[in-house]
């Protein structure tokens, strides 16, 4: 990883410094709930302080589109497009209804930060094992009740140069069989205020758009090629690769 220019270097200063202390407060609270067995709101809500943290650290503000889209006491399955690391935090801060994430495997071994992930009641999935992967979305659907959503990054990993990438099918696999719909979600700016496999960290503006729910109850495989062209279109409706989220009037 590329060593940061000079003149960001207070800026990582803080966020590495805040990361770390929130994660040390944050981490052992979560997992000793989650092995008392209370991992719902309480881990969720201890989850968003941290993310509030955090993102004061980055010096980041976000802006949440489209509130009106989510219906109290209803699950979905949301899909955003994976600008950086940062739009975890933006997402985590601004989404107003419970969710449990859906990671990748590997993250679970990160010291005190995987034990804690998994005690917020995250789903793991194995992305080297596609047919494994998919069993796991499976099992994870059962968590998709009581008003809890589930969060699956479509394109599966951040992109490198900002635009939409393909997308993978598990998440409408799983709105498919569930018949969840789905809540396609436009994240802008976090691409640059922390680029991929950087510490370049700037301060700056997200701003999170919610589009309107798309249904997938009583849809068939069939259905899959359609749905994932309508969600990526419905998330491309308010993408802007151009957007600057460090200019004075994107707050």
């Amino acid at each position: 990883m590329p060593i940061p220019p000079l003149r960001l270097w207070p800026r990582v200063a803080v966020t590495v410094l805040v990361t770390l202390g929130a994660t040390l407060i944050q981490g052992p609270v979560m997992i000793i709930v989650g092995m008392l067995g209370y991992r719902g709101l309480f881990n969720w809500k201890v989850s968003r302080v941290w993310a509030w943290a955090i993102s004061k650290g980055l010096g980041m503000s976000v802006t949440l589109n489209g509130a009106e889209h989510f219906e109290k006491g209803r699950s979905y399955i949301l899909v955003p497009n994976h600008q950086s690391n940062a739009d975890i935090i933006a997402l985590l801060e601004s989404i107003p209804v419970p969710f449990h994430w859906v990671v990748k495997e590997s993250l679970l071994k990160i010291p005190l930060f995987g034990p804690s992930v998994a005690a917020s009641g995250a789903i793991s999935v194995n992305r080297s094992d596609s047919r494994q992967a998919v069993e796991q979305l499976r099992k994870g659907s059962n968590k998709l009740r009581d008003g809890w959503s589930i969060l699956i990054y479509p394109e599966g990993t951040r992109t490198a140069d900002g635009n939409l990438q393909p997308f993978k099918k598990g998440a409408f696999r799983m709105a498919i069989s569930t018949g969840i719909p789905l809540l396609p979600i436009t994240v802008n700016g976090a691409f640059k205020i922390l680029p991929k496999h950087t510490l370049n960290v700037r301060g700056g503006h997200v701003t999170i758009t919610v589009s309107a729910p798309i249904q997938t109850e009583g849809l068939t495989e069939d259905a899959l090629p359609e749905l994932m062209e309508k969600t990526r279109q419905a998330i491309l409706t308010h993408f802007d690769p151009d957007f600057d989220p460090f200019g004075k009037n994107c707050a």
